[in-house]
């Protein structure tokens, strides 16, 4: 930067230009003291590129020196696809224009490039012509990498689905990415910036946030809270997870503070139709608990009474069956004892006529006297089934024997009695009971079966009597087993239950194609008396 005395100074007093040039030396070295300890690279050419000063800052940003540089082309230091540029500057300079904060890439002496910021200025001679260009070159590199680390984590933040803010200290937000925008409802970063980080929150949740968890956050470095975010244009809730952290410059001086957020609405929502399906299964299952309560007492209390009902009809069948015995042995007796003596008296009367009639009724009397007979066997059979003396008398085991043979004598069938011989007496009841059950087996046997053969076996086994009825007929359906297993059968059936639960004994029939069997069995120290059970039965005979 050369600077020309003008002829109108060379005509002043020699005193006076001494004073000018004293002047003009001493802004000459203040200004190029000034261009040397500058820490912008200062650099003059004239028009045609050539270099005519070169400062230190200079030397350490192209790695240049001035020796090396002064007398040069400026287009050393220009890469070839920037050399355009030079020309466009030339021509710009010529013109008396300025370019100010012109960014390009330059070459250093290693042939690395270098990203810098340049202003040109024209420089003119005394008379305002321009004679050549002052440049000022500033290193940007750090700012390009700066900036194409901001870009880089722009173009990421707005890939990414997550809300990412940053704000200032004073609280007001100066980035947010383009998911978080959609998120809240803001259109644009400008709109972003012109509302402050508290706007973001629902009134209720502010305070908590701003005097609470945010100077949390600068104390300690980092935070995460689960909020509600507020739509700018709902103002519907945005449930998140609020984590956030700061950001500290290259000193460790916190300079702002950064986000990286979370939308859980659909897990709270998720989470709250939970709660509320929890919270109607809970009042359901307590209406649930309570009706079943009320529902189980009312069975229980069904229960007992079908129970006692159960209980009563039991009772009153055993005290039918028990009368039923009473009255057939009072039958019985009346039969053996009224009937049977009228019979034999009748016997002897009709005898005597017989012997005393004329010839010609002769026969006939001796008819009506076998008929008299026959009837008054009749009558002593039914007198002996309806409840045979000998049951009383002698004991089960002469009682079946006679039973048994009268059945063979009157019928073609063929059974099989055992009996065991220390069987020995049993309490009448349970006498009784066995005899009616053996009656009830084989009038079916008889009736159903199509057997022409039994088997009847009587033994005592520890303490319990053990009654086998075998057929072998064609056995019982699988339906009809299944009913009378299941206590659906007939009155016959029936009965016979209830003789054997008078004595708490159980009844069991077993059947298939090649017969039935009927097992009782019934303990013996538990066969009290019936009448001991009800000796309200003793009048009722």
């Amino acid at each position: 930067m050369d600077n020309e005395i003008s002829n109108s100074d060379l005509t002043k007093p020699a005193a006076q230009q001494t004073s000018i040039l004293t002047d003009e030396a001493r802004a000459a070295r203040l200004l190029s003291a000034i261009v040397e300890s500058s820490d912008d690279a200062i650099v003059s050419k004239n028009l045609d590129g050539t270099i005519t000063s070169w400062n230190k800052a200079a030397e350490r940003l192209f790695q240049f020196t001035a020796q090396e540089m002064i007398g040069q082309s400026i287009y050393r230091i220009i890469p070839d696809d920037r050399r355009s540029e030079e020309k466009m500057i030339i021509d710009n300079i010529k013109q008396g224009k300025r370019v100010d904060h012109f960014e390009t890439v330059r070459r250093r002496k290693d042939n690395s490039l270098v990203d810098v910021s340049v202003t040109i200025s024209p420089v003119r001679d005394n008379e305002g012509r321009v004679i050549g260009a002052s440049k000022i070159a500033r290193d940007i590199s750090e700012r390009k990498k700066i900036e194409l680390e901001r870009q880089t984590f722009v173009t990421l933040a707005n890939r990414c689905p997550e809300f990412i803010g940053m704000c200032d200290l004073s609280l007001r937000p100066v980035y947010a990415n383009d998911a978080a925008m959609r998120l809240v409802g803001l259109d644009s970063l400008e709109a972003v910036q012109s509302v402050s980080v508290a706007d973001f929150f629902f009134p209720e949740d502010r305070d908590f946030i701003t005097n609470e968890f945010l100077p949390k956050v600068l104390r300690e470095g980092s935070g995460e809270v689960e909020v509600r975010f507020r739509h700018f244009k709902t103002g519907a809730p945005i449930w998140m997870i609020y984590n956030v952290f700061v950001i500290r410059d290259s000193a460790g001086q916190i300079i702002a503070i950064a986000t990286f957020s979370q939308n859980i609405s659909s897990r709270k929502q998720a989470e709250d139709a939970l709660r509320r399906s929890e919270e109607q299964f809970r009042s359901l299952s307590e209406r649930l608990e309570t009706e079943v309560s009320l529902r189980t007492r009312q069975l229980e209390q069904r229960s007992a009474d079908v129970l006692a009902g159960a209980e009563k009809l039991r009772n009153l069948a055993r005290r039918m069956m028990q009368i039923q015995d009473d009255e057939r042995r009072r039958l019985a007796r009346d039969l053996h004892d009224s009937a049977g003596q009228m019979l034999a008296a009748l016997g002897i009367k009709v005898a005597y006529l017989a012997q005393h009639v004329r010839p010609e009724l002769t026969a006939d009397a001796q008819d009506a006297e076998q008929m008299l007979q026959q009837l008054t066997k009749e009558i002593r059979t039914t007198s002996y089934l309806l409840h045979p003396p000998l049951l009383d008398e002698i004991g089960l085991s002469a009682a079946l024997n006679w039973y048994v043979q009268g059945i063979l004598e009157r019928s073609q069938m063929d059974i099989q009695l055992s009996v065991q011989d220390d069987l020995g007496r049993l309490s009448p009841d349970l006498e009784l009971v066995i005899f009616r059950l053996v009656q009830e087996c084989l009038t079916n046997i008889h009736r159903h079966s199509g057997s022409k053969a039994a088997a009847i076996t009587l033994a005592r086994q520890n303490s319990c009597v053990r009654l086998e009825v075998q057929d072998y007929g064609h056995g019982i359906t699988p339906a009809k087993l299944a009913e009378i297993q299941s206590h659906g059968s007939g009155v016959g059936i029936q009965g016979m239950r209830e003789r054997v639960g008078q004595f708490d004994g159980e009844l069991t029939i077993e059947s298939n194609e090649s017969g039935t069997k009927v097992i009782a069995t019934l303990p013996v120290r538990q066969a009290a008396s019936t009448r001991e059970a009800y000796p309200s039965l003793e009048n009722a005979s």
